[in-house]
């Protein structure tokens, strides 16, 4: 009873195993083209049958190696490719041991660089705004020393001398 029950199971079994390789073949190729190929190959057999049996005697012995280098091509692709993957993740590693250390010295020379420029640019200012003079928004240079407002006013001389004149006046300055 149990043998009956399993030759059953294993009958069904084949039965939807060869339905479903009946449905992937009918998707990839539709049932009247592969119709028209076996009622073409069966009319090669019949009118020609040496033609035919040398070509399926052809077919049929190189097909093993045929498939056996498609395999170990794509193998030999996928493994050289998993392998330059593999190569370049490897070299881009050490590349990080020596880009991590460079880029904390530059880094760090930046922020001394820009620490230096802000420094003294803060200590210019402050200097700049203690100074007994300033400069006007025309260029003029202008004193306020003693409470007295002083311009030096340089005029266009085309080279000849100094070009310098300096003007008072006796207003009292108001900030």
């Amino acid at each position: 009873m149990a043998a009956n029950n399993v030759s059953s199971t294993a009958k069904a079994r084949a039965g939807e195993l060869l339905a479903y390789s009946q449905r992937q073949v009918d998707r990839v190729v539709s049932p009247p083209t592969r119709q028209k190929a076996y009622d073409w190959s069966h009319g090669l057999a019949t009118e020609k049958p040496l033609l035919f049996s040398f070509l399926a005697f052809q077919a049929t012995l190189s097909l093993a190696p045929l498939l056996l280098f498609v395999g170990f091509a794509s193998t030999t692709l996928a493994v050289s490719l998993i392998s330059a993957i593999m190569f370049s993740l490897f070299w881009i590693g050490i590349a990080m041991f020596f880009l991590v250390p460079t880029l904390f010295l530059s880094c760090g020379i930046a922020l001394l660089l820009w620490a230096w420029a802000a420094g003294t640019f803060l200590a210019g200012r402050w200097v700049y705004e203690r100074l007994p003079f300033s400069f006007d928004g025309d260029g003029k240079v202008v004193s306020t020393k003693g409470g007295k407002k002083i311009i030096f006013e340089k005029k266009d001389t085309n080279g000849a001398g100094a070009g310098v004149d300096i003007k008072a006046e006796a207003a009292e300055v108001k900030e």
